[in-house]
């Protein structure tokens, strides 16, 4: 918390894993994530889309719809 925190505050524009609302990455939407973004004084400034393959866009896709089954279960979707 406190590395995010020195981000916005020093407006650093570090890329950071921290969890952010998914929508049209890899046809995932709607489902939060830990993503990397870009970290500035506005909090998120922006998304950077690193290229995947076939494969890691299927993986991605599988994980985002197994999480949100999940989250369905439990009521928090």
């Amino acid at each position: 918390m406190l590395r995010i925190l020195t981000a916005i505050l020093r407006d650093e524009k570090s890329i950071l894993n921290v969890s952010t609302k998914v929508q049209g990455y890899a046809g995932v939407n709607g489902l939060t994530l830990s993503l990397p973004v870009i970290i500035g004084r506005r909090g998120v400034e922006k998304s950077p889309v690193p290229h995947l393959n076939r494969e890691e866009i299927d993986g991605f896709q599988k994980a985002a719809e197994s999480l949100k089954a999940t989250a369905m279960d439990v009521g928090i979707l």
